[in-house]
């Protein structure tokens, strides 16, 4: 890999991020408090003992950037990217670490909410509002060991918003502006001693523009409706048990433009109805808590279940339907003051059909263990073992071991290695064209290294990773001469992916806080060609601003460079598609936020200031310049 250019990038992050995101790895921690997170160890820790890499977004940033979904607000975290067909709600494609989003366990509340019957089993996070939620813990690096297959990449644990207080609260929101968009949410949350619930119903509403690039000539616009319901409660049944559930519906309709192969169309072809789609999805799960052995023994017994419907019409109208239900037992053991154990297992039965041929379904039990152990004050190791038992591929183990050391007061260093596995989603083995009941699971291997150093008395911070994640047998689509057409197959060789991630932050002054994070990614398959659509530079650099007691000013800028994607619109002798390098691009957004009582905020939402004109895929569109005015009440 030639480092030359991500060294020079990284001369400046270094620099700014000594005075210097509004989240960043690790977020110092208000005076006496200290950061917790679960997803790492699937137990509360201290992030000054977590050995991976954990980006913690905590309310307070959701609340002063104020995004439109829950994509703009990950894809600013480092060694995170993200690409789509066009406008707000138009298919997303999440990468982490120049893994695609197959390689990533995404939960709401527990629930996971990847969709059985996609192509490759994922989460639509295009469609994933962020009115509910109240924090968000992104893992990196292979976590197979701790959630199964699709923890490859890592893991994006989200949760929402629970009862703040006893007695009834609610809030409410409105915004509007640019592509005649127009969001809203309300909450309700009543709580006593031992209960609470919340309920929240979000609505946003586009009239967009056309997903197909204008330069081809399309004009139309392409609009989007989602609806979304969620819910989430808890009851004391005793002092050692609660009973808690949780629950979300969504319902999208989103318009979008399409291709036939190698026709050099990008829109609907003549005489074809206008292309969109209807879909929804439904999650729930249900479970306790409960302690035994006078507390040591802390437990987790819960079932969730998963559905998901989405009709398409248009150039080629079809229907895929999904669902996924899966038990689960989690135990963590304080065995003496300086070795905890987790233990548990899962299993989960998946099941995807549609009107194009697909049926089939996967089912998998697992089990894991992982003992954490503190030797010295400032050490804490971790070793896992997790065994996979798939219908179809049999026994499968992955492993993982982490650890953090704390050299010096405001000094961590961290590693982690680990084994991952990934079968074949039931689209890639059964779907009628395109499946291949032929596949392998695929295997992998991760690593990372990294330091987290706090500076300037505590006021700045800065992180620094580097990883790899080696893939065997990448399952691909691709043209197969044997069969005469495109379908999954595995991928040759060992498919590399190696980078760096930087990240600072910096409290300069009670009114200015600098942030700045750079991720460099060489991703590559085993024939040395380059992923598609893995950024190789990314470089964010923010600012929050309060220049008045009640006004909070927040400037972001990200660009983005050295990104290819394929041209399938086009087709070559040998039935591939030419690939192209998308030029690079920086955009600048801000979020004016102005306080005008305890119970009533306003915000003014600029995205794209600069009115640029870019591709994240090739042939299809990205906003000009946007504009978003709203306002926002608790009572």
């Amino acid at each position: 890999m030639n480092f030359s250019f991500p060294f020079k990038i990284t001369v400046l992050t270094l620099a700014l991020a000594l005075m210097s995101p509004a989240w960043a790895d690790p977020a110092p921690d208000k005076a006496g408090e200290i950061t917790i997170v679960v997803s790492a160890n699937r137990s509360p820790t201290q992030l000054a003992k977590v050995g991976s890499s954990v980006t913690v977004i905590p309310r307070e940033a959701l609340e002063r950037e104020r995004h439109a979904s829950i994509k703009d607000v990950l894809e600013q975290v480092p060694g995170l990217s993200f690409t789509q067909n066009g406008p707000t709600g138009s298919a997303a494609t999440l990468q982490m670490r120049g893994a695609n989003a197959s390689y990533v366990l995404v939960r709401v509340d527990g629930m996971e909410i990847s969709n059985p019957a996609s192509t490759q089993v994922s989460a639509a996070l295009e469609h994933l509002l962020p009115g509910d939620v109240e924090r968000i813990e992104i893992l990196r690096g292979s976590q197979s060991a701790l959630y199964g297959g699709m923890a490859v990449a890592g893991v994006i644990d989200i949760t929402t918003r629970k009862a703040p207080k006893e007695g009834i609260s609610q809030s409410a929101s409105v915004e509007g502006g640019s592509y005649g968009t127009l969001a809203g949410s309300y909450g309700i949350s009543a709580a006593n001693e031992t209960s609470q619930l919340n309920v929240t119903a979000q609505r946003l509403h586009s009239r967009g523009f056309s997903a197909a690039n204008r330069r081809y000539g399309n004009t139309e616009r392409d609009g989007y409706e989602n609806l979304t319901l969620s819910a989430n409660g808890s009851t004391q049944l005793s002092d050692t048990a609660r009973l808690f559930a949780a629950t979300r519906f969504s319902r999208h309709d989103i318009q979008f433009d399409d291709f036939v192969f190698g026709s050099g169309a990008r829109d609907e072809l003549p005489g074809n109805p206008r292309n969109h789609s209807r879909g929804q999805s439904f999650s729930t799960r249900l479970g306790t808590d409960f302690t035994l052995l006078e507390g040591r023994l802390r437990n987790t017994l819960a079932g969730q279940y998963y559905t998901s419907a989405l009709e398409s019409f248009g150039t080629f109208p079809s229907r895929y339907e999904g669902d996924r239900r899966k038990l689960e037992y989690l135990g963590n053991m304080s065995l003496t003051d300086q070795m905890g154990l987790s233990f548990g297992g899962d299993h989960m039965r998946e099941n995807a059909s549609s009107t194009a041929g697909l049926s089939g379904s996967i089912h998998n039990t697992g089990v894991f263990g992982q003992l954490s152990w503190q030797p010295f004050r400032t050490v804490t190791l971790t070793a896992a073992l997790r065994d996979d038992i798939h219908a179809r591929f049999g026994t499968h183990m992955t492993h993982r071991m982490t650890g953090a050391w704390e050299v010096l007061p405001g000094t961590k260093l961290r590693a982690s290695q680990s084994s991952g596995f990934r079968p074949p989603s039931v689209f890639e083995l059964f779907a009628g064209t395109y499946g291949n009941p032929n596949l392998r699971p695929e295997t992998s291997r991760s690593f990372d290294v990294g330091i987290d150093q706090t500076v300037w008395q505590g006021r700045a911070t800065l992180s620094a990773t580097w990883f790899t994640l080696s893939t065997t047998d990448l399952i691909d689509f691709a043209y197969d001469p044997a069969a005469a057409r495109y379908r999954y197959l595995q991928v040759p060789g060992t498919t590399k992916r190696a980078g760096v991630e930087l990240a600072g932050r910096a409290q300069v002054s009670s009114a200015v806080t600098l942030d700045a994070s750079y991720t460099y990614i060489d991703a590559r398959k085993g024939d040395g060609a380059a992923l598609l659509r893995v950024p190789r530079h990314k470089l964010g650099l923010g600012a929050t601003l309060v220049p008045f007691g009640k006004t909070t000013l927040s400037v972001r800028g990200t660009f983005v460079a050295n990104m290819k994607d394929t041209d399938y619109a086009m087709v070559l002798p040998d039935f591939s598609s030419p690939v192209r390098r998308l030029p690079a691009w920086f955009v600048l957004d801000a979020t004016l936020a102005y306080r005008i009582n305890d119970n009533l905020d306003a915000s003014l939402r600029g995205k794209n200031l600069l009115n640029r004109k870019y591709e994240t895929v090739w042939g299809y569109g990205t906003p000009g310049r946007t504009i978003q005015a709203g306002f926002s009440a608790r009572f």
